[in-house]
């Protein structure tokens, strides 16, 4: 089933692009202290929107001091619930009612954000195979702790997101591609929106929602 993925009308607390990187995949970025769920509508402007039996809006997940809350819409679900609602933590399913399962992934204790991923045979809108609740830094590589895991390449870097500005550039020690040395003080690079950029192995492009 399809998942699709809009910003809110709210563009000072969230904003979201979509992140292409060959032989890795598609990934939704979402930068905000809050974002909303629900089930897809054609006139919704829920952040995150699924294609199943879903309501329109379920709820909304809270970013706090580095912890995430989920807030039902439910009022009834709200009220048996603290005020800052139900702590996420690693690996949580979402209590969502429905054919589609959600889980919530803080894979480094480096970085703050979280990855959102569906059990299959769910899969979100336009080939994009993880969404990403952006806190600054996104770490990209082949191993678990990498919000972004690109097992085919030996490259791992890390994506800045600050003042509106997206900027990548390799991990210190990372080895460049089709070299044997390393890099020890990797200069990052600019993300525009359209262009294509790489940087090691890694060949990405940037694209607004």
């Amino acid at each position: 089933m399809n998942e699709t993925i809009r910003p809110t009308t709210d563009t000072a607390q969230t904003s979201a692009w979509r992140l292409w990187i060959d032989r890795c995949g598609g990934f939704a970025l979402l930068a905000g202290e809050s974002v909303s769920v629900g089930g897809a509508r054609p006139d919704s402007t829920t952040d995150i929107q699924v294609r199943t039996d879903w309501r329109r809006c379920e709820g909304t997940v809270v970013r706090r001091n580095g912890d995430y809350f989920w807030s039902a819409a439910d009022d009834q679900a709200l009220q048996r619930q603290d005020a800052g609602g139900q702590l996420l933590i690693a690996n949580s399913v979402f209590p969502i009612s429905g054919s589609a399962t959600l889980r919530l992934h803080q894979p480094s204790p480096l970085s703050r954000s979280a990855i959102l991923s569906l059990d299959p045979p769910h899969r979100f809108d336009q080939h994009v195979d993880q969404v990403l609740l952006v806190d600054q830094t996104v770490l990209i590589g082949p191993s678990a702790g990498d919000h972004i895991r690109c097992t085919a390449l030996d490259t791992t870097a890390v994506l800045v997101f600050r003042d509106g500005r997206w900027q990548a550039k390799l991990k210190p020690g990372a080895t460049t591609a089709g070299l044997s040395r390393r890099t020890n003080r990797p200069q990052p690079v600019d993300l525009v929106p359209g262009r294509r950029v790489s940087i090691g192995e890694l060949d990405m492009m940037l694209e607004e929602v």
